[in-house]
């Protein structure tokens, strides 16, 4: 079995979290003023709220999944909570890879065909997710770094357009935007129900990871609307894609392509989060077959990637039907439901089981 450290994990968090603010994010949520800053520090105690019954649940069955205990409850048991988990998983999955072609076509290659983009996506992230956890770990410790020295790049190459008089203090202004944005803060870490599919494969102090990822995105989104702000000011409400536009901005020769090379950068973190994802429906179809190495694993895995890839298609090629799907998953309704609900069901069933056990005992 591939181990990680938490530490591992949480770097996992961070990138597959930093892609989503790079081309999942609506534009139209990225908003000029401090609104936003607000919203992104009233989600995190939110998102941990949220994944309580997650963490007590790894305290409660250490060095286990969420799957094992459940389908020790009953097989029916098992599947019962697994559906629903793996349908909100499917769901985050298809919106990553929706997202991350229509990126690219918006970016870098405009003249691509959707299907042939998500195609090429899928295959890479399910060659990843076939390799395994611990090498899909060691590619986001890669990406991370390259993020690090990108970030450093932009603020080197346009601290010269910075504009401080494009900061001033407030509170929120617009209520409205403020409970969009803090939902969208909220759905947008996602990747969390990861976790209660692999903390079981954590070394030590799973719960860690989820502490650390937390703290470090907070500071890391705050960061970067702080240089949204700064740099691109009221005209932030024009562009759907804040980091990338910045990077174009760039006018020292040496770094003139620094926005090819952001756009390389979250093609990769999109690539490692969706392989990250599918690792993850593969884990589940195993842990619901009660068997770590079934034959049929990878198959079943090959299976969901092809209708995710069919699903991607008829969803992103809708506009309308995209922007329903989209308006669901901002809602932080699915990510309530999985990550909430279901956790807290199967601790609760685990601790009756293991109550009718003990009045058994006692009685023989």
């Amino acid at each position: 079995m591939n181990r990680i450290s938490f530490k591992q994990l949480a770097v996992l968090f961070i990138v597959t979290r930093v892609c989503t603010e790079m081309i999942v994010i609506p534009g139209e949520l990225i908003r000029y003023g401090a609104d936003r800053f607000w919203a992104v520090l009233a989600a995190k105690p939110i998102v941990l709220l949220l994944f309580l019954p997650m963490l007590f649940f790894t305290a409660r069955f250490k060095d286990e999944g969420l799957f094992p205990p459940a389908v020790r409850r009953g097989r029916a048991f098992g599947i019962a909570v697994g559906v629903p988990f793996i349908v909100v998983l499917f769901a985050i999955t298809l919106e990553t890879l929706i997202d991350l072609q229509l990126y690219i076509s918006d970016v870098i290659l405009d003249s691509m065909l959707f299907i042939t983009g998500a195609a090429v996506i899928s295959a890479a992230a399910f060659y990843g997710a076939v390799k395994g956890f611990s090498a899909i770990s060691r590619s986001a410790i890669f990406a991370l770094g390259i993020f690090a020295v990108l970030i450093l790049l932009i603020g080197i190459t346009c601290s010269d357009k910075a504009e401080l008089k494009y900061l001033y203090p407030s509170f929120v202004r617009d209520g409205e935007y403020f409970l969009r944005a803090m939902l969208s803060e909220v759905s947008a870490c996602g990747e969390l129900l990861i976790f209660a599919v692999f903390c079981g494969r954590i070394v030590k102090k799973p719960r860690l990871a989820v502490y650390y990822y937390l703290a470090a995105v907070l500071v890391i989104l705050e960061g970067l609307t702080l240089l949204y702000n700064l740099i691109l000011g009221p005209y932030l409400t024009t562009v759907e894609y804040p980091l990338y536009y910045i990077s174009s901005m760039s006018d020292i020769v040496l770094f003139q392509r620094l926005d090819g090379i952001d756009a390389v950068v979250w093609v990769l973190c999109g690539i490692i989060k969706l392989a990250l994802l599918l690792a993850a429906a593969g884990e589940i179809f195993a842990n619901l077959g009660n068997d770590q190495k079934h034959p049929r694993q990878k198959l079943l895995l090959l299976l969901y990637t092809l209708l995710l890839l069919a699903s991607a298609y008829f969803v992103g090629t809708d506009k309308m039907l995209y922007d329903r799907f989209e308006a669901v998953m901002h809602s932080a309704v699915p990510l309530a439901v999985a990550g909430t609900l279901i956790p807290l069901i199967v601790l609760i069933a685990g601790k009756k089981r293991q109550g009718a056990k003990g009045g058994a005992n006692e009685k023989s």
